[in-house]
Parts: C-alpha cells; sequence; structure tokens
C-alpha cells in the first residue's frame, strides 16, 4: 500500500467515516473514541511533514465550517466532483467522505453510480 492511500484511509477514520463504505461511523465506534482521534491526527500531522503533493494541497487537514457551507453550496448547485477536487484542492475520496458527514450523500453504493 502506497503512503498516500494509507493517509486517506487514516484521515477518513479520524473524520468518523468508514474509509471503505464511505458511512459515517456510529458514535459508539472505537474509531470515534477521543484519543483514537487525536492518535489518528498525530500520526497524520507527522506523515505530512513530508513534502505534499500538489494535487492534493489540502490533503489531511481539516475541513473549517465555510469549506463546508461552499462545499454544500456547491454540491447543490451541481457541480461536478472533479470541480469541487480543484477547487478544496482535495482528493475525490476526501470530497467524497466530507459529503456524506454532512448528510449531502450516502455512501459507497451511491458513488459507484456517479
Amino acid at each position: 500500500m502506497n503512503i498516500e492511500r494509507a493517509k486517506e484511509l487514516v484521515s477518513a477514520l479520524a473524520e468518523g467515516i468508514d474509509p471503505i463504505t464511505g458511512e459515517v461511523l456510529p458514535s459508539d465506534h472505537i474509531c470515534n473514541n477521543a484519543e483514537l482521534v487525536r492518535a489518528f491526527y498525530a500520526l497524520l500531522n507527522q506523515v505530512n511533514t513530508e513534502p505534499k503533493n500538489k494535487k492534493h494541497e489540502n490533503a489531511c487537514k481539516r475541513w473549517t465550517a465555510e469549506e463546508d457551507a461552499l462545499l454544500k453550496q456547491l454540491y447543490e448547485q451541481g457541480v461536478k466532483i472533479s470541480e469541487i477536487q480543484r477547487k478544496f484542492m482535495r482528493s475525490r475520496g476526501s470530497i467524497q467522505s466530507r459529503l456524506v458527514k454532512l448528510g449531502l450523500a450516502e455512501g459507497y453504493n451511491y458513488w459507484m453510480n456517479r
């Protein structure tokens, strides 16, 4: 497994998203334990000291409320995911996971048809 894929998986877990299905993890899921979430972000911060992929400059960074609002607006306007990716400088998986977390889209099966 390459490091970028590993970071995507850990980042999704840190955000409370199942990285395989794209579904929001239940609040009582072990990966939503505060100490584990802090551990995920500590690992991501350590790994991110390496040079970043310019294409996904914001990979593994926390989403702000302003970014969430803009993401919601763009998605509801029907802007393509590829365009949203460029706007936020994040991977397709990151955008998809965030849309699921915001309740704007469903999990894995939804994205297979998009």
